[in-house]
C-alpha cells in the first residue's frame, strides 16, 4: 500500500457521510480505500480502528472480489463482524470464517445470502464446531448404532456405535461430538437424523407362546440397529455458503490429519 493510499484510508471514515448519498458509493472500483468506504460508510469509525489488520482485510477483499461485484455493506452485518474479527486471530479457522462474512457483505453475488444473524451465530461456536461445519459442507456422514432390548422392561439400553464415518481425528475433543451436534442443531445449522428405518435384531432361537388352545412360535427381539447421518440443515447450507471457503478446509488439514 502506498503512503497516499494509507492516508486516504485513514481519513475515509470521517468522509464517509459526504459520499454515501452519491450513486458512485453503490458501485465503485476495487482500490483499497474504496473497499474501506463500502464497509465503513454507514457509520463513523474512529481513525485509530484502521490499524494494520483492518488494512489487510480490505486488501484481501480488493484482491478476492472483482471490481464490478463490489457493493455497499449493511452496517448490521459489517460492524459486528469487524468487532468479532478484532477479537479473533486472523490466521485461524474462526477468524477466516468471520472474514468471509465481512467479504460477503460487499460482494453482490454473496450479499443476498448474508444475514445479520451470521456473526452472532459464529461467535457462539467453538473451533471444533466450526470444523464440524467445514466437514459437513463437503458431505454428510453416516453413523450406525445398535441398542440392546429388554423385553421384560420394554426398554432399549446399552447404545453403541458400529459405524461412524465422521473423521473425528480432525477434532480437538472428539468425545464431544454429540455435544457439538446438539448445539449445532439448537442453532438450526446441522444435526443427526435417521435416514432409514430401524432394523430389529432377533435372537437366533425362537420362543413358544401358548394362549389357551392356541400356540405359536416367534423370534425374540434382543435389540435394534439405527441408521443415522450427520448433515447440514437448509439454513446451515446457506450459512456455510457465506462463511466457508476452500481456505477454511486448509486450516483443518493444517493441524489435523
Amino acid at each position: 500500500m502506498t503512503n497516499e493510499e494509507l492516508e486516504i484510508t485513514k481519513v475515509l471514515a470521517t468522509e464517509a457521510y459526504k459520499d454515501i448519498a452519491s450513486p458512485i458509493a453503490k458501485q465503485i472500483g476495487s482500490t483499497l480505500q474504496e473497499v474501506a468506504k463500502l464497509i465503513l460508510s454507514p457509520v463513523y469509525y474512529p481513525t485509530k480502528l484502521l490499524n494494520t489488520r483492518i488494512e489487510n482485510w480490505f486488501d484481501r477483499i480488493t484482491k478476492e472480489i472483482p471490481k464490478e461485484n463490489l457493493v455497499e455493506a449493511a452496517p448490521n452485518i459489517s460492524i459486528p463482524t469487524m468487532q468479532a474479527l478484532a477479537l479473533n486471530q486472523d490466521d485461524t479457522l474462526i477468524g477466516e470464517m468471520f472474514f468471509n462474512i465481512l467479504k460477503s457483505s460487499v460482494d453482490k453475488e454473496k450479499q443476498q445470502f448474508n444475514s445479520p444473524a451470521f456473526p452472532k451465530i459464529l461467535e457462539q461456536l467453538t473451533r471444533d464446531e466450526c470444523v464440524f461445519l467445514v466437514l459437513l459442507n463437503k458431505q454428510s456422514y453416516k453413523i450406525h448404532q445398535e441398542q440392546d432390548f429388554d423385553e421384560t422392561k420394554n426398554m432399549f439400553y446399552n447404545n453403541r456405535e458400529i459405524l461412524n464415518e465422521l473423521p473425528v481425528q480432525k477434532l480437538d475433543y472428539p468425545e464431544n461430538i454429540w455435544l457439538y451436534s446438539d448445539h449445532l442443531n439448537h442453532l438450526n445449522l446441522a444435526g443427526c437424523w435417521q435416514y432409514r428405518n430401524q432394523e430389529p435384531i432377533f435372537d437366533a432361537e425362537k420362543i413358544s407362546e401358548t394362549n389357551g388352545a392356541f400356540s405359536a412360535t416367534r423370534q425374540k427381539q434382543i435389540g435394534t440397529r439405527i441408521f443415522s447421518e450427520f448433515r447440514l440443515t437448509e439454513f446451515g447450507k446457506i450459512f456455510c455458503n457465506v462463511c466457508i471457503t476452500e481456505r477454511c478446509e486448509e486450516f483443518i488439514n493444517k493441524y489435523r490429519k
